[in-house]
């Protein structure tokens, strides 16, 4: 089985095309409804808003982590 996520799962098209392929190789397809398709874009945007509102501000010397457990710092 196939689980198709996040932002790109809300593309109807891919969806169309995978789904496809996945019945001529008889390999189950899923993926949730367009309203919870979401993308992380959308929830750093929001987070960034909330930073910025409140004054907080990076410097240059800021990097990603992507290795970083949640809640640590």
């Amino acid at each position: 089985t196939i689980a198709l996520a996040g932002g790109v799962a809300a593309n109807s098209r891919l969806q169309e095309k995978l789904s496809n392929m996945a019945k001529l190789d008889n390999i189950g397809l899923v993926y949730p409804p367009a309203v919870l398709c979401t993308d992380n874009a959308a929830m750093i945007g929001c987070r960034a808003f909330y930073k910025y509102k409140a004054g907080l501000f990076a410097d240059y010397c800021l990097n990603a982590l992507p290795n970083l457990k949640i809640g640590a710092r």
